[in-house]
């Protein structure tokens, strides 16, 4: 098995690819969760991860193109927004089966209505978020991030790229 942890032996530059590319890595392996929609914190963790991976792009922007950096952070902030809608009527779904649980008569009526109702809603949203998965790859935005940020990082020191 590969080892994931970072050493604090390695230079900046190391640091700064490991950490990029384990975060996205971690984008990634939410895809099939969301894409099966048979747990809801699949939709929750790629969130998550996106928004983990993008806050390491912010950190560490400066060791490598900024242009670049600010284009793969950009359509990683994009891409966890369609999960919004999503995330929301999961929490909802959530809460109001809670709820369903403890209620009787009237509100229980009420409240199996509103539940139906948003799982409906989150139904038709299953597509959309697939169809997000599939313009991911079509974009080839996996391969082109990987490639990118497997590239040796500019050396601040010596103000060059750095060979490897």
């Amino acid at each position: 098995m590969i080892n994931l942890e970072a050493d604090p032996k390695w230079d900046l530059g190391l640091f700064a690819q490991h950490t990029i590319l384990r975060m996205f890595r971690a984008v990634l392996a939410q895809r099939q969760v969301v894409w099966d929609n048979v747990d809801v914190e699949g939709v929750h963790q790629i969130r998550v991860a996106a928004r983990r991976c993008r806050t390491a792009l912010q950190t560490l922007d400066s060791l490598w193109d900024e242009v670049k950096v600010e284009y793969f952070r950009d359509y990683l902030a994009g891409f966890a927004d369609t999960f919004g809608v999503s995330r929301d009527l999961d929490v909802m779904v959530l809460y109001l089966q809670e709820q369903l649980a403890a209620a009787s008569g009237e509100r229980a009526t009420a409240l199996t209505w509103l539940l139906k109702r948003n799982q409906a809603k989150r139904a038709e949203e299953q597509p959309r978020l697939q169809q997000v998965l599939l313009r991911l790859e079509a974009d080839h935005f996996p391969i082109d991030f990987v490639a990118y940020f497997a590239r040796a990082p500019i050396d601040l020191w010596r103000l060059e790229v750095v060979d490897g």
